[in-house]
């Protein structure tokens, strides 16, 4: 039986060098700064906070 993936098996630390400059600022913003990523490829991204809440999708972002 395939489980569907969770957040915790695909988040990427927001601090991680691969991902663009302004993806890390954009999630500064929130009043829960994010700490996870999920890149979906294609400049898209799910942001989340410490606590997994999702906080923005983010698109066009390279």
């Amino acid at each position: 039986m395939n489980e569907e993936p969770t957040v915790e098996d695909k988040e990427i630390d927001i601090n991680d060098p691969r991902l663009p400059d302004t993806l890390r600022e954009h999630g500064k913003l929130f009043k829960k700064p994010a700490r996870w990523v999920i890149d979906l490829g294609n400049g898209e991204y799910l942001l989340y906070a410490e606590d997994f809440e999702l906080l923005d999708a983010v698109y066009n972002c390279f």
